[in-house]
């Protein structure tokens, strides 16, 4: 059982990580659009 609650740990993780990068590269893709210069932490 532990082993399996460690896989989904990293999967979980994995796609928190992947989540937070596409939020990222969206925002990045607004803001050239729209030609602003907006600070994305």
């Amino acid at each position: 059982m532990r082993i399996t609650r460690r896989i989904a740990a990293v999967l979980t993780t994995a796609a928190v990580m992947v989540g937070a990068f596409a939020a990222q590269a969206v925002a990045i893709g607004i803001d050239n659009a729209q030609g602003l210069q907006i600070p994305i932490p």
